[in-house]
């Protein structure tokens, strides 16, 4: 049987994220008989193409590191998650030499 999540009524995302996480729009929650925390599933969105997206070919230096990317195109780390949604990448073992990644302008409608 599994267990059930309940939601919190007085925990946020941002008690345990910071706002560039991909959680931060989750719902709070326990589960199992020990109460434990967690955030309800994420899923996916879509993220629209912009006319002021980049575009970058992944370089060796590059390659498994989207965080790098994330670094060198927002000044932080914290969107990798973004760079590999937008490319339709499951993990970072996509993220190879030679493919052409869109990197997404605006930030801040994805979260």
């Amino acid at each position: 049987m599994a267990n059930k999540f309940t939601y919190s009524d007085s925990l946020l995302p941002t008690d345990f994220v910071v706002t560039t996480s991909r959680y931060v729009n989750s719902g709070v929650g326990y589960y199992g008989p020990q109460n434990k925390i967690t955030f309800d599933i994420y899923k996916r969105k879509e993220i629209t193409q912009s006319v002021d997206d980049k575009f970058m070919l992944i370089t060796p230096g590059y390659q498994y590191r989207p965080d790098l990317v994330s670094q060198k195109a927002y000044g932080m780390p914290d969107y990798w998650w973004l760079i590999l949604q937008a490319n339709r990448i499951n993990d970072i073992y996509g993220f190879t030499t030679g493919k052409t990644i869109r990197i997404p302008f605006d930030v801040t409608t994805t979260t």
